[in-house]
């Protein structure tokens, strides 16, 4: 029984180059010790053998060659045979270089028939070719060729197991190679089955070549003992075969267990599936915490996260299966992935609360005897798959969830940082008006005092709007803000607007232009409020440049724009500048005040109207603000005439309900002698 079995399976076009060229010089190195071997045995004057005798070897190996038995490692594998019987008797009937001629051939077809790969075929006969010539001329050199004769068993019997080691020893190099792992660990796993195995079978052959002396159908009563022994030999394979694969699915175990990135956790888990599966590809597979799909890729040139829909069909192909090793001659969406694939191994496993794993491995041959061991590995691994993505999940939520709270903290220091501010300021000035009226009173001429009191009016207003603000930002994001809606015509919008923002910002700076938007039905309040503050941030950035209000009607959607020809926004900060307390100077030098509520407050009221805000470049530079809203009002709530709007504040004057802009100049003109008014 020999070692025979290379699992070179990957298909050529995925295979490196430089594996290549590492087994191609192995197979040239055996080709020369057969060729030193064959060259020692002519020097001896060792014979080739009877033609007939060396076809009917032929036809023995090839026979032996196809009842293997396999050591699975990782994506590769040995495969032992009941050779060494047959070589046992070959030494007794024919010359070395017959031996080894018979041996490759034998072994040639037997791949051949398999439909194994060339390169894996071209390393099996080379391989198969040195050691048994080895073997031969170590035998022929005794010289002891009495099938009677003990010392031509022990002979032989020491010449099956040289065979043996070769084999071994040249196999357990080039998966060395191919595995890049080290030749000690891949040696140790094979070479006590291997020895073992040759000690079983080639005694068969000597006695089976002893009885023949006695008659040619002799033979025939050693078939139940040759059975026994050949199952029993399946059977210890199995079983070794068996211990490896669990000590491999405890390494791969141990590997992935302290993994807490999904996405790293996907790639290693794939590639450990790979490995278990002994395939040419895996995918590793998984629903997320938003109950997408993810997933990683394996083969040769490394592990790497697959595209959505790669994904997706692996999923739907794993859900149309259910599980187990299946051929791939229908699913094409399959083959497709990796070029080569015969077969695919599929698993999934379901944990409460976590979503589902699958994992699916490409293998590059038919479904065989060891596929029913294969899905019991990987069905057990499916669990400790499922429960490592599981904690990787959570690691990614309890992560996102620390970014979250840092960038709340964050914002907190920004925000008093530029609430004090800005509450000073207004503060300041209406304490120092207030100060001076008290002292200097009597001094003062009538326009100074109305100067100081529309001051102190003013800063007091400023420091209301503050206030609003802050309070329609807590009121929008808890959504408490209610509907007003109405028809608006949009040219008497941007009239209002111009009108409002005459004062602070010039006459002649708005320039606004309907186009024929018509109306729409919706909140006129909260969609001036956007307006406002937009036109009012570009006032404060794009100085002495003019602002442009524009209408444009899409479909059933109107999209209103505030264009500036200012400094403008980069690309990766436009999405930012709508979050809360956001200013991108953040520097106690700005030059430009706020709180970084303005631009937030626009984008809350806009999906309060069933809008949307954007913000693009403006063609030659500047900033364009675009709110595009629906015609129609489809989350209107009706208010009684009693109720009150975000609008409007309730004072502690008994029934006194207005604006507070213009109950603070109401209050002022009260107190105010008619010609200070």
């Amino acid at each position: 029984m020999a070692v025979a079995g290379l699992g070179l399976s990957a298909a050529p076009s995925r295979r490196p180059k430089r594996l290549e060229r590492r087994v191609g010089t192995l197979i040239g190195a055996q080709l020369a010790v057969a060729a030193g071997f064959g060259l020692l045995a002519h020097t001896r004057g060792a014979v080739f053998g009877r033609p007939w005798v060396v076809a009917i070897l032929v036809l023995a190996f090839a026979v032996t060659g196809s009842f293997g038995m396999s050591l699975e490692l990782h994506r590769h594998r040995f495969t032992f045979t009941l050779a060494e019987a047959v070589l046992a008797v070959g030494l007794f009937v024919v010359g070395p270089v017959g031996l080894a001629v018979a041996a490759a051939v034998g072994e040639g077809v037997n791949m051949v028939v398999q439909r194994h790969a060339a390169l894996k075929v071209a390393f099996n006969v080379s391989n198969r070719l040195g050691a048994t010539t080895a073997a031969g001329v170590a035998f022929a050199a005794l010289g002891r060729t009495d099938v009677h004769d003990a010392i031509a068993w022990v002979a032989a019997l020491a010449a099956a197991l040289c065979f043996s080691v070769l084999d071994v020893v040249s196999t357990a190099a080039v998966l060395s190679i191919v595995e890049e792992t080290s030749f000690h660990n891949v040696f140790v796993r094979s070479a006590s089955t291997g020895v073992l195995a040759t000690l079983t079978a080639a005694p068969v052959g000597l006695v089976a070549l002893d009885l023949a002396s006695h008659g040619p159908l002799v033979p025939l009563l050693l078939a139940p003992i040759a059975a026994a022994v050949a199952l029993n030999a399946k059977y210890a394979v199995g079983q070794r075969d068996e211990h490896l694969r669990f000590e491999r699915l405890y390494e791969s175990s141990a590997r992935t267990a302290r993994l807490v990135a999904l996405d790293d956790a996907l790639r290693s888990l794939a590639a450990e599936t790979r490995s278990l599966g002994t395939g040419i590809a895996a995918f590793c597979c998984a629903t997320g915490a938003d109950g997408e799909w993810r997933g990683a890729y394996s083969d040769d040139d490394g592990e790497r996260l697959a595209a959505p829909h790669t994904v997706e069909s692996v999923a739907a192909f794993a859900e149309r299966v259910g599980g187990g090793e299946v051929d791939l001659a229908h699913a094409p969406e399959v083959m497709r992935i990796a070029s080569g694939a015969r077969s695919a191994v599929v698993v999934s496993s379901v944990q409460e609360n976590t979503g589902r794993v699958v994992l699916l491995v490409l293998r590059d041959g038919a479904a065989d005897a060891g596929a029913h061991s294969r899905v019991e590995t990987l069905a057990a691994f499916a669990h400790n798959a499922a429960l490592i993505v599981s904690n990787a999940l959570l690691h990614e939520e309890r992560a996102v969830a620390l970014a979250r709270q840092v960038d709340l903290n964050r914002q907190k220091s920004d925000f008093v940082a530029a609430v004090s501010h800005e509450l000073r300021t207004p503060l300041a000035v209406m304490l120092g008006s207030v100060h001076t009226l008290e002292r200097l009173d009597g001094r003062m001429t009538d326009e100074q005092r109305s100067q100081l009191f529309d001051m102190t009016v003013d800063q007091g207003a400023r420091l209301q709007r503050l206030i609003d603000e802050l309070l329609l930002v807590a009121a929008a994001e808890h959504s408490e803000v209610q509907l007003q809606c109405e028809p608006v015509e949009i040219s008497d919008l941007y009239a209002s607007i111009a009108a409002a923002t005459a004062a602070s910002i010039g006459p002649d700076r708005l320039v606004w232009a309907a186009n024929g938007a018509g109306r729409v039905v919706s909140d006129p309040s909260k969609i001036e409020r956007i307006l406002l503050n937009l036109v009012e941030n570009a006032a404060k950035y794009a100085r002495d440049e003019p602002i442009e209000l524009q209408a444009a009607r899409v479909g059933d959607e109107v999209r209103l724009s505030v264009v500036d020809h200012g400094p403008g926004i980069p690309e990766c900060d436009r999405e930012r500048v709508f979050e809360r307390f956001v200013q991108l100077d953040q520097s106690s030098t700005r030059r430009q005040g706020g709180t970084g509520l303005g631009l937030h407050l626009c984008r809350q009221l806009a999906e309060l109207v069933d809008g949307r805000m954007s913000l693009d470049e403006t063609p030659g530079g500047g900033c364009t603000f675009a709110l595009t809203i629906p015609c129609t009002a489809s989350n209107a709530l009706e208010t009684s005439d009693t109720g009150t709007t975000d609008n409007l504040t309730a004072f502690p004057f008994g029934n006194v309900r207005a604006r507070p802009v213009e109950l603070a100049h109401s209050l002022r003109d009260s107190a105010l002698p008619d010609h200070a008014r």
